[in-house]
């Protein structure tokens, strides 16, 4: 366990929500333009992409918290033993 490099998941994962963040936003805005120039309505669990988008983008929050604090676990006890 001490030898995963938990700050570089903790760097993809924070990479990863911030563009799943993005497009979530951006699919949202640019769906719901076109419904409303056709008088419809949208949501943001409308199609099946942004679903699936939605929940890796939670998923991937979730890594990225678990590995921050790994990584803090890691580094503490590496301070300690020095």
């Amino acid at each position: 366990m001490w030898k995963v490099p938990w700050g570089i998941i903790a760097g993809i994962c924070a990479m990863v929500v911030f563009f799943a963040t993005v497009g979530v936003i951006a699919a949202f805005v640019v769906l719901n333009s076109i419904a409303g120039q056709t008088n419809t309505s949208t949501t943001l669990f409308g199609e099946w992409y942004q679903t699936a988008l939605f929940i890796g983008d939670v998923l991937f929050l979730l890594g990225l918290i678990a590995s921050t604090v790994l990584w803090f676990v890691k580094r503490k006890k590496l301070k300690e033993e020095t």
